[in-house]
């Protein structure tokens, strides 16, 4: 039977999508066909407005949401829906918000060399928003990349990111997603069904439950 081919358009620096992923992978954990499941993640930069040094977290909130009291209100509530997920933010340590797009080049050179990126973008969301950490700095996205690629070291993972290997194709993605409407992440795609936003696990479930349904008729 042919496999089902979902496709998420994510940012790492989006706390929703890391909700979104969390509810996803319960989701296909309670399918019966699970193992002919491939989910690829597309970048989608929310803030390309950002430069590429990333800023000052407490800047970005007051410019993007006109306060940081008005930031501090959101990371409240998203803190709150992560918790009922089973993901922790902690806000209080993230003093910067990076550009995504080199976080995203490592996700693309992941895909690109066979490898499942579903570990690697949970480690990066991980270390963005529990353990506050730059994921825009190329040291800290080495050392994170190599941890899951036996084959790539902290040094060759350094001099991946210091060549521009992945920025055509990953803006490309980027490009082909807004082309095609999408305007937020996540934003999830199977077959022909689209859900924008971090869906809960059941609507998920039905979804892709239905969509391997259509396969087969």
């Amino acid at each position: 039977m042919s496999q089902l081919d979902i496709q998420v358009a994510y940012d790492v620096v989006c706390p929703w999508c890391w909700i979104g992923k969390r509810h996803l992978d319960d989701a296909i954990a309670q399918l019966d066909f699970k193992d002919e499941v491939r989910v690829s993640y597309l970048p989608f930069q929310l803030n390309p407005w950002v430069p590429r040094e990333g800023m000052a977290r407490a800047d970005y909130r007051a410019q993007k949401f006109g306060s940081v009291e008005r930031g501090a209100e959101l990371d409240a509530q998203v803190a709150q829906s992560g918790a009922q997920s089973g993901v922790t933010f902690r806000h209080a340590l993230m003093e910067r918000t990076p550009n995504s797009t080199d976080a995203q080049r490592i996700v693309w050179r992941q895909q690109s060399a066979g490898l499942v990126e579903r570990p690697l973008l949970e480690a990066l969301f991980t270390a963005y928003f529990h353990d506050g950490k730059d994921v825009g700095d190329r040291q800290v996205l080495a050392e994170i990349a190599s941890q899951h690629d036996d084959d790539l070291s902290i040094e060759q993972a350094l001099d991946f990111l210091d060549s521009d290997a992945g920025e055509q194709e990953v803006a490309a993605q980027q490009e082909a997603l807004r082309n095609a409407g999408i305007q937020s992440v996540p934003s999830t795609i199977v077959g022909q069904y689209y859900v924008p936003g971090a869906q809960p696990v059941e609507v998920l479930v039905q979804m892709l439950n239905e969509a391997r349904a259509q396969q087969t008729d």
